[in-house]
């Protein structure tokens, strides 16, 4: 599409398939009202309402926590993303970088033969606040197993036995 652009096509003058061609419409914008009526659903349709959202969902719609794409969090225990929601509200802003990870994927990233990565059972996140007080925080935390920051800056936190390496 940026070539079209480019070469001073407009998207409305693209073609929508070869074999049709038909125009693709131009697209339409709408504004959510100014007053408060965005909890109703006849006006937002199909928003999520932050107010009935559960701790971690509300802090990854508001924009606390930020996934990779390749970070799915539907299969990682609930302890563990009540633990990254906590550090969020506590620290501020936290950017989840690895959950499940599949065997060949975790073997590049350097991960141990028998990760719980590889059971959805760990989570690497990224927090801008100063490492030793998060890491305090975390160690008081009976839901975090293993715990450990790389040089990277990313913490790491399962919910295997408590240690560190």
């Amino acid at each position: 599409m940026t070539g079209a652009f480019l070469l001073g096509l407009t998207p409305a003058a693209l073609k929508a398939g070869d074999e049709d061609g038909e125009i693709i419409p131009p697209a339409q914008y709408a504004s959510l009202p100014s007053d408060n009526r965005t909890d109703d659903p006849g006006v937002t349709g199909s928003l999520p309402n932050t107010k009935t959202l559960s701790g971690f969902a509300s802090l990854v719609y508001q924009g606390a926590i930020t996934l990779r794409a390749s970070a799915p969090t539907n299969c990682t225990p609930g302890d563990l993303r009540d633990v990254v929601a906590s550090v969020a509200e506590k620290f501020g802003p936290v950017s989840v970088e690895s959950t499940h990870r599949t065997s060949g994927r975790n073997w590049r990233a350097g991960g141990a033969r028998h990760s719980l990565h590889l059971s959805c059972r760990a989570v690497d996140f990224r927090v801008r606040a100063r490492a030793r007080g998060v890491m305090a925080y975390l160690r008081a935390h009976p839901q975090v197993g293993g715990l450990k920051i790389y040089r990277n800056g990313i913490i790491h936190i399962d919910n295997g036995e408590r240690r560190s390496w």
